[in-house]
C-alpha cells in the first residue's frame, strides 16, 4: 500500500546516521529488527559525481534461525551528478520475519556518498485501505506459465531477464505448508485460484498478470520474466506488498 507524506508514522524515526557523517563505498548495508506483520520504510541519501548513476536497493529477510525468507529489490538512476537523493524502499514483514537487511549498492567502479540512513514504521491511512476495497490495487501476482511444463515446486522463485530475484518461496511452518503452501497451481484461473490472492471477502481480486518466458534451475519449479514485468511487480510493492501475504499463483499446463 502506498506510502504517502501523510502517512502515520507508528514508531519515532530510528536515525542510525547522523546527519554529519557521510560514508564513501560503493556499498551500504544496515540490519535491523521487524515486528510481526510490520511494514517499514528504509531511506538513505546517496550523492555520486555521474549522471544517471544506477543504485540498487536490496532487502533480504531472515527468522530467528538466521534461514533466509524473502528478498525485494528497487532499481533506481540517480538525477543528476552532486545532488543528494533520497532513496527509500518499503519492508514488510513477513510470518517468521526476525530481522532484515538493507543492501544499497552502486555499480562496480562507481564511487558514492551516503548520508542519513533512517528507518520509521509506517501505518496506512484510510484512503489507501479504501482503494484496496475499490479494487484500485493488485492484490496478488499471476504467472502465466502454460507451454513451458513448469513443474510444482517447494520454493518456487521468479527472476527478471537480467537475473534480478523478485519472488522466492520461503521457509514456513509446516502447518502453513500444509494448509496454504507457498503458491498455487492450476491450468486456468478459478475460485479456488483466485481466493489465494483475494485478501479478504470485502476485497475486489485484483491481479497482477506476467508471463513466463522461460524455466530456470535444474528442478524446473522456477521461471524468467522480462524486467519491464518484473519491475510492474516491485512498483506493485510499493502500494500492496501481495508477495509477503504468499499470494501468488502460477498457470501451468
Amino acid at each position: 500500500m502506498k506510502l504517502k507524506q501523510q502517512a502515520l508514522v507508528l514508531s519515532v524515526v530510528l536515525l542510525l546516521l547522523a546527519m554529519a557523517t557521510t560514508t564513501h563505498a560503493s556499498e551500504f548495508r544496515r540490519t535491523f529488527l521487524l515486528e510481526a506483520g510490520a511494514r517499514y520504510e528504509v531511506s538513505v541519501r546517496i550523492k555520486t559525481d555521474l549522471q544517471d548513476a544506477p543504485t540498487l536497493a536490496s532487502v533480504y529477510i531472515h527468522n530467528e534461525h538466521g534461514q533466509y525468507l524473502r528478498s525485494t529489490q528497487l532499481s533506481r538512476s540517480l538525477a543528476g551528478p552532486n545532488q543528494w537523493q533520497h532513496i527509500s524502499t518499503i519492508v514488510t514483514s513477513p510470518p517468521g520475519g526476525l530481522h532484515a537487511t538493507v543492501v544499497f549498492t552502486a555499480s562496480e567502479g562507481v564511487e558514492m556518498e551516503w548520508d542519513e540512513f533512517n528507518i520509521r514504521r509506517v501505518e496506512l491511512d484510510l484512503a489507501d485501505e479504501d482503494l484496496i476495497r475499490q479494487g484500485l490495487v493488485y492484490t496478488g501476482l499471476i504467472v502465466d506459465a502454460r507451454g513451458l511444463n513448469l513443474q510444482r515446486g517447494m520454493s518456487p522463485k521468479v527472476y527478471s531477464e537480467s537475473g534480478q530475484l523478485v519472488y522466492a518461496g520461503v521457509a514456513v511452518s509446516y502447518g502453513f505448508l500444509q494448509e496454504a503452501g507457498i503458491a498455487s497451481y492450476g491450468q486456468e484461473l478459478n475460485p479456488d485460484l483466485l481466493r489465494r490472492i483475494q485478501p479478504s471477502d470485502t476485497v475486489k481480486v485484483s491481479p497482477l498478470v506476467v508471463e513466463a518466458l522461460a524455466l530456470e534451475g535444474s528442478t524446473e519449479s522456477s521461471v524468467i520474466i522480462s524486467d519491464p514485468d518484473a519491475q510492474a511487480i516491485l512498483d506493485a510493492l510499493n502500494t500492496y506488498d501481495f508477495l509477503a501475504h504468499y499470494s501468488v499463483v502460477f498457470l501451468i499446463d
